[in-house]
């Protein structure tokens, strides 16, 4: 302005050219402060389910003068998960406690069609969109937090990128999970008995208050059902590689929310320290959670089998699905008996069943012949035959070298190519009996040796399921569960009804179930029987409400062979892999009525958890409506079974239980 005054311009002119600098003067400033804006990173982000019903919210922000990351979860109009807590703590270094942002990758869409050698529904699609967050700690070290949305849940994981030939600890993860109170919970308790030995065996807490505390300082176990703001929803892990422990849950988390908690110190098994300890890159196991507005969603879930890798096995004609028979239950000292086992090769060929197991024992088997020679007959039957072996878990210095087998590189892989060799289908591992890292590193190496010897596999005694079965087909089945052999004691029988009908909601929801179920005899435990409680019906039923892809029948082989022809026939062609599955009805403890089907076949069973008569109703599945079949349900007392003509129906059925009771049928 100075210098247009100097010049003598006119008033005039004078004050255009000042107004003309005024206003570039402000455009600049405007275009400077956009810049500036533009330059601020994001603090909250959003991914959405394909079909726009569930939504992950990611924060990182200014919280009580620092910087939080967390989540929450929306599904619909409602919250299905309040702000929770992320973050790890790594050699000592916070990752997520003010934390920058860096940078968010681009939305992937993820359709990966696979099939599966057993489970609920063997075609299967894993159906989702993921997108990577990268950010940054104070000590300028990047980590990843990898999520997940499918149109049933959601799922993430962290990543810890990197290769510096180093072992890196993870002393903490603060991964929460403020699940909103008003509504119930479904929870198994950590297992922790008098042997300090987690082996998920505990019957389910039902309809407690959320965010409720065990009571026994160990927190609580994986998986987690809840009903809770007009939706049904679980919390569970998926993917163990043997770079982490298998985790539980604590109260420990802002107003009790919920927290990952690894191991127990005291699990004995094994000396170690707690806590994870890898090499980078670093992949945390995947920290699932399934919605839905009904039951039906968390039931038909296979979220966690979509969360693991592909198959490592090239060749899987050799997997197969199927049933067994099994002296142990009935007489645990049957297997040292070579004429016992004949018996339920017999059995096994008689009833159509594909497979039969030897327990513990068979090493010292006599009277007449030994294992290889049960083999041999069972071969001439067309029946695989499977053997119990330790997981030499806590054995690693004994020095005999038998109890070391599976766990001993070396000789677990000459063991299993003897034993494939001689002709056995499939082995038993028992007594994992911890959740800490070195244990949990055997089971993919237990694994990928048995499918190298085309061994199937059936864990038990072991850990809950977390997908092994997409990497590993070879791996049919695992234990995780209060089964049929617990019912030695009377206290247990009078509990199975109500436990039965809690378990499909909530265990066998993750994977395959050996509760060695349909046991129409009363277990004897040191000459004492215990009274079974449930009825035969609810008996019969357990072969289509649970899901097992290695089915062992547990009971004597004089209960299945004396059983009248329509439940032994129904027992004959139960199979142990599904082409599709349904919850029909039910409510945890309450009841279950479900549908399964194999081929053109739908296989149903239902259940009552409830100690009085009453009438159960069920819609059938989409096909079957005006179809006739025979239901076969309680008889006059729980001992015996009757029949009910289904024929012309509309589509829905109403079959009369006894207290305990259940019922079981046909639709081709």
């Amino acid at each position: 302005r100075d210098c247009l005054l100097s010049r003598g311009l006119g008033d005039v002119y004078k004050r255009q050219m000042i107004n003309t600098m005024k206003k570039l003067l402000n455009t600049v400033l405007f275009l400077f402060v956009i810049l500036m804006t533009s330059c601020t990173a994001p603090d909250a982000w959003e991914l959405v389910s394909k079909d726009s019903n569930i939504r992950f919210a990611l924060e990182n922000k200014q919280e009580n003068g620092g910087t939080t990351l967390s989540y929450s979860v929306f599904y619909k109009d409602g919250v299905a998960m309040e702000k929770s807590l992320l973050g790890l703590v790594m050699d000592n270094c916070e990752y997520g406690k003010d934390a920058q942002f860096v940078s968010a990758s681009a939305v992937r869409d993820i359709s990966n069609a696979y099939q599966l050698k057993s489970g609920k529904k063997m075609n299967t699609t894993d159906e989702c969109r993921e997108q990577t967050f990268t950010f940054r700690t104070k000590e300028d070290k990047q980590f990843n937090l990898i999520v997940r949305v499918y149109n049933d849940g959601v799922a993430f994981r962290y990543e810890l990128p990197g290769e510096d030939g180093q072992m890196h600890t993870i002393q903490a993860e603060h991964t929460e999970f403020a699940v909103p109170v008003n509504g119930k919970a479904w929870i198994h308790p950590y297992d922790w008995n008098d042997r300090h030995k987690p082996s998920y065996e505990q019957y389910c807490r039902s309809e407690i208050d959320i965010r409720s505390e065990c009571g026994h300082g160990r927190g609580w176990a994986f998986p987690m059902l809840f009903n809770t703001n007009g939706v049904w929803m679980m919390i569970t892990e998926a993917h163990l590689d043997g770079s982490y422990p298998a985790t539980h849950i604590d109260n420990a988390g802002t107003d009790k929310a919920y927290k990952i908690r690894f191991p127990e110190a005291d699990e004995p098994i094994v000396p170690d320290a707690v806590e994870p300890v890898s090499e980078l890159p670093w992949f945390t196991p995947w920290r699932a959670i399934i919605i839905g507005d009904d039951l039906n969603t968390i039931f038909q879930t296979q979220m966690i089998s979509h969360l693991n890798p592909a198959s490592v096995v090239n060749d899987e004609s050799w997997i197969k699905a199927g049933r067994a028979s099994w002296s142990w239950w009935s007489n645990g000292g049957t297997p040292r008996d070579y004429k016992a086992q004949l018996k339920y090769v017999d059995l096994s060929a008689e009833m159509g069943w594909e497979y039969m197991l030897i327990d513990a024992g068979w090493q010292n088997m006599g009277n007449g012949g030994t294992m290889e020679d049960v083999v041999k007959y069972a071969q001439q039957k067309g029946v695989g035959v499977w053997l119990w072996y330790h997981s030499g878990a806590g054995r690693e210095k004994d020095s005999v070298s038998t109890h070391r087998l599976m766990s001993d590189p070396e000789l677990r892989r000459a063991e299993m190519k003897r034993i494939s060799e001689v002709g056995v289908k499939g082995i038993k591992v028992d007594f994992f009996d911890t959740d800490k890292q070195r244990i949990i590193q055997l089971y993919p190496a237990l694994l990928k040796d048995a499918a190298d010897n085309h061994l199937l596999v059936d864990l038990h005694g072991a850990t809950l399921p977390r997908g092994f079965e997409r990497t590993y087909p070879n791996m049919l089945t695992t234990e995780a569960i209060r089964g049929a052999e617990t019912l030695g004691r009377q206290e247990r029988c009078d509990q199975a009804a109500k436990h039965n009908a809690t378990v499909p909601f909530t265990r066998n929801v993750v994977g395959s179930m050996d509760y060695t179920p349909v046991t129409f005899s009363d277990k004897v435990r040191q000459g004492v029987p215990a009274i079974r409680k449930t009825t035969m019906g609810h008996q019969l039923a357990l072969a289509v409400v649970f899901e097992s892809g290695f089915q062992c029948f547990a009971d004597k082989a004089e209960s299945y062979l004396s059983l009248p022809e329509q439940p032994k026939q129904f027992l004959k062609e139960v199979p142990a892999a599904w082409d599709e599955s349904l919850l029909l009805a039910g409510y945890p403890a309450d009841y279950a009525v479900v549908a399964r089907r194999s081929g053109d076949v739908w296989y149903i069973g239902g259940i009552s958890g409830k100690e009085e008569e009453r009438e159960i109703e069920f819609t059938l599945p989409a096909g079957c409506e005006g179809k006739s079949f025979t239901m076969i349900i309680d008889g006059k007392d729980k001992d015996s079974f009757d029949y009910m003509p289904v024929e012309n129906t509309n589509g829905t059925v109403k079959v009369k239980v006894l207290p305990n009771g259940g019922f079981a049928g046909m639709i081709r």
